[in-house]
């Protein structure tokens, strides 16, 4: 029975100190995964941008996935970079960087325990493209410009 209860007291203590480690690493790991996140929204662009070129600069662009055998429509603005069109947004509850979001990515706005923010930041010198940025609750943001298909590093 002492063997017993000495095991769970070790257990106990190394739960303990694992539970303080990933809770002091908890925003690192967040900063980490985040980033990740828009390395592989970065690279979503890239390939549609690319694919755009190859197919003779269409208005929408179609993309195989990795986990379908069918494949996905993407839209594209007039430079080629993806993005919703104005007649599109009027149809969809959704705001158009939300849109994007989806058209871009394979997982929900989440990170952990984490809801992504996506806000649509107005510009007057856009026109139709759009200035999206989504953001964790901590603050941390990354932006797309659709009329460069530029995007940011990730902002603390």
């Amino acid at each position: 029975m002492a063997e017993f209860i000495v095991v769970i007291i070790i257990l106990a203590v190394l739960m303990k100190i694992f539970l303080n480690y990933f809770s002091e690493q908890e925003q690192q790991i967040t900063t980490t995964g985040f980033t990740g996140i828009a390395q592989n929204f970065n690279n979503t662009i890239m390939v549609v941008h690319a694919q755009w070129f190859m197919d003779k600069q269409p208005n929408v662009v179609w993309l195989a996935t990795q986990n379908k055998k069918d494949k996905v429509a993407v839209t594209v603005n007039k430079r080629g970079w993806l993005d919703i069109p104005k007649q599109t947004i009027k149809l969809t509850n959704i705001t158009p960087c939300e849109n994007i979001w989806q058209l871009t990515m394979t997982i929900p706005m989440q990170l952990m325990k984490f809801s992504i923010a996506a806000i649509e930041l107005r510009d007057k010198g856009l026109g139709d493209f759009h200035h999206c940025r989504y953001l964790l609750p901590s603050g941390q943001y990354f932006e797309y410009y659709s009329e460069t298909g530029r995007v940011t590093k990730v902002v603390n």
